[in-house]
């Protein structure tokens, strides 16, 4: 709900920074160490060493920024925006599964969670992977804030949200639980709102 808000704040920064790291690696290289990071992260919480899981959550996702800014710097490649989507996808799901498998009684809201997960990633590339290939519908949607190598289809949850989750599943764990069924819930509106949205424009 709030990414294309946040983006004209994160974006300076992201380039000051990609500009120097751009001199020595490639975008895909900064997405593959995130994405390593990201499942030391999920490691962390399986052995309850939330410290180091907040921290590497924090890195996680500053790579994530950083490398889309570095191939906008250069010459994006369609491989490189594959993998930052499809690695955010599992480090969320990962997320979720490390809080199921660590403690038993987090296992049932887990596996709801990810069911919801499933919901809102189809949702969401389905109708990405329609709209890019539907230039009318395209050139009407001024959405985007940044180009990317895909569409990011709005709705209540989307990354912003769900970084703001795991900081507080990775903060007061205890409460994990309630704040599995609470974002569920909301998933499960942005499910039902990108399905009407979607038959609006589709239709």
């Amino acid at each position: 709900m709030f990414d294309k808000t946040i983006q004209p704040y994160t974006q300076p920064f992201l380039k000051i920074v990609a500009k120097i790291f751009v001199k020595f690696m490639t975008p895909n290289q900064v997405s593959f160490i995130g994405f390593f990071i990201g499942l030391l992260m999920c490691i962390f919480i399986l052995f309850e060493f939330y410290i180091y899981a907040f921290l590497a959550l924090i890195m996680n996702r500053f790579l994530d920024g950083l490398d889309g800014t570095m191939a906008r710097l250069t010459v994006p490649s369609r491989f490189g925006g594959y993998i930052d989507i499809v690695f955010d996808f599992i480090i969320y799901a990962a997320f979720v599964l490390s809080f199921g498998l660590k403690d038993s009684s987090n296992l049932l809201m887990s596996c709801l969670l990810l069911f919801f997960y499933i919901g809102t990633s189809t949702t969401f590339l389905a109708y990405a992977a329609i709209l890019k290939n539907y230039k009318p519908l395209l050139e009407d949607d001024k959405e985007e804030v940044i180009n990317k190598s895909i569409y990011y289809a709005s709705g209540l949850i989307e990354g912003f949200e769900t970084i703001i989750f795991m900081f507080l599943c990775l903060f007061i764990p205890q409460y994990y639980n309630f704040l599995a069924i609470l974002f569920s819930i909301l998933c499960a509106i942005t499910i039902i709102g990108r399905v009407i949205v979607s038959y609006k424009k589709f239709k």
